[in-house]
C-alpha cells in the first residue's frame, strides 16, 4: 500500500511540474530598451547671458549625444567667439571648452583670452547647470583671471548664461 502510494504521488508531481513550465515565446514583450546615438556633429554654438555686462557668443562645437530609455549623456567641444559691448571698449574673447550633460546636470570648463586691444586676460571658468540633450543650456561659471583681474570692474566674476547648440537633432531625440 505504501508503495502504491509513494507511486502515484510521484506521477502526480511529475506531471504537476511539467505542467507548470510555459513556453517561453508565448508571453509578450512589455518592454523594449531603445537607445538612439547621434554620431559626433558639428553643431552652431549660439550663447547670449550676463555678467555685470550683457555679452554673446558664437561658434562651433563638435557634439554628441546617447538617449535611450535609461537617460541620456552628451558632451561637446567648442570654440567661440564672445562679444561684451562696453561704452569705452568693447571686450572681444576667444574662447576653447569643453561641456558634459548626464539627465539634466550640466558640467563645463573653458579656456578664453579675452582682450579690448588694451588690455589682455587668460580667463579659466568653471560652469554647472541644466540642459536639456547637451542642446539647450543654462550656465552659471566663475570667471578666474590669470593676470591680475584687468576687467573685473566691467565684467566681473560671476557669469550666467544660455547656450544652445544648434544642430539636425536639435531637441528632437526619439
Amino acid at each position: 500500500m505504501i508503495k502504491k502510494n509513494f507511486l502515484i504521488l510521484l506521477v502526480c508531481s511529475f506531471f504537476g511540474m511539467a505542467g507548470q513550465e510555459l513556453p517561453k515565446d508565448s508571453l509578450p514583450k512589455i518592454y523594449r530598451l531603445k537607445q538612439f546615438t547621434t554620431e559626433k556633429q558639428i553643431s552652431i554654438r549660439v550663447g547670449v547671458g550676463f555678467q555685470k555686462a550683457f555679452y554673446s557668443e558664437l561658434g562651433l562645437a563638435l557634439h554628441k549625444c546617447t538617449y535611450g530609455d535609461t537617460g541620456f549623456f552628451s558632451n561637446d567641444f567648442y570654440s567661440a567667439l564672445e562679444w561684451t559691448p562696453n561704452k569705452e571698449h568693447n571686450i572681444y574673447g576667444l574662447k576653447v571648452g569643453y561641456e558634459a550633460n548626464a539627465f539634466l546636470l550640466n558640467l563645463g570648463l573653458e579656456l578664453k583670452y579675452q582682450t579690448d586691444f588694451m588690455k589682455k586676460d587668460v580667463v579659466i571658468t568653471p560652469k554647472i547647470g541644466l540642459g536639456i540633450f547637451g542642446d539647450a543650456n543654462i550656465f552659471y561659471g566663475y570667471n578666474i583671471s590669470t593676470n591680475n583681474n584687468p576687467f573685473t570692474q566691467t565684467i566681473g566674476n560671476h557669469q550666467m548664461g544660455i547656450i544652445f547648440n544648434i544642430n539636425n537633432h536639435f531637441l528632437n531625440y526619439q
